[in-house]
């Protein structure tokens, strides 16, 4: 694999055909960014996980380009790394900076290539724990924060089907959208459990959040995000004294 490989072929390393999990791949990141850079790979020792194990599938929900870093040690164990990251690279000042994470995936498409990873691994999901976090609605600024909905990740009945018998989270903490996500599994007997920063790793029972499978939660949360046309979250936020002529946008730089 060379620099000059396109953003589709890098996707398709990270979301192979004929792999279970890729359907829940997001592309959006690959799509939206335009360049290259060589990204120098950090991967770390996985000291937390238990050893691999078939009926585990793991959600790694750390921040930008260590989330990528720690994913690919994780395929050396003999998972399949999944990214769902959902927040657009806009090429502007960004409520959440990706170009880093991006890189990181890009590269990290040549030692996932080179890995043979077994087409029914049980799954890595990937989600970036910055992704609500930063400034929002800010005049020129790009707002690419985005969340996790139950529909973005594999129910419950369909990890069981897969003989999906536990979750572990990897994260300082559970989040609030990601615990709509774990409850609906606890319902479903799927045994939770949490690996910290701390390399700590124990059993836990998540708490019902806010508006759990309410209606209005999904549209409640999308309201406060910005949607980009071509999928995902992310769009420049315009100057609202100028709305009513159709919106003038503030670019950065």
């Amino acid at each position: 694999m060379n620099s000059l490989m396109n953003n589709i072929e890098r996707y398709k390393i990270w979301a192979p055909d004929g792999v279970l999990w890729t359907e829940w791949a997001k592309p959006v990141l690959f799509a939206s960014v335009t360049f290259y850079e060589p990204f120098d790979l950090k991967i770390p020792e996985v000291r937390w996980l238990p050893g691999f194990r078939q009926d585990t599938a793991l959600i790694v929900d750390l921040p930008g380009e260590s989330g990528v870093e720690e994913s690919l040690a994780l395929a050396q164990c003999g998972y399949r790394p999944v990214p769902l990251y959902n927040g657009v690279y806009g090429g502007y000042e960004t409520a959440i900076g990706v170009r880093g994470m991006a890189m990181a995936l890009y590269s990290g498409a040549e030692m996932l290539n080179a890995m043979s990873i077994n087409s029914a691994a049980p799954p890595a999901f990937m989600i970036d724990s910055r992704r609500m976090s930063g400034a929002s609605k800010a005049i020129g600024l790009f707002d690419n924060r985005w969340c996790v909905f139950p529909q973005d990740m594999p129910s419950a009945a369909f990890l069981i089907a897969q003989k999906i018998k536990n979750v572990i989270v990897r994260a300082d903490k559970i989040q609030n959208d990601i615990s709509h996500v774990l409850c609906r599994y606890q319902e479903a007997g799927i045994k939770i459990q949490h690996a910290n920063d701390n390399g700590d790793i124990k059993n836990i029972t998540v708490s019902r959040p806010s508006q759990f499978k309410s209606l209005f939660y999904r549209f409640r949360v999308t309201m406060g995000l910005s949607r980009n046309a071509g999928g995902g979250f992310g769009s420049l936020i315009p100057d609202t004294q100028y709305s009513d002529s159709g919106g003038r946008y503030y670019g950065v730089g």
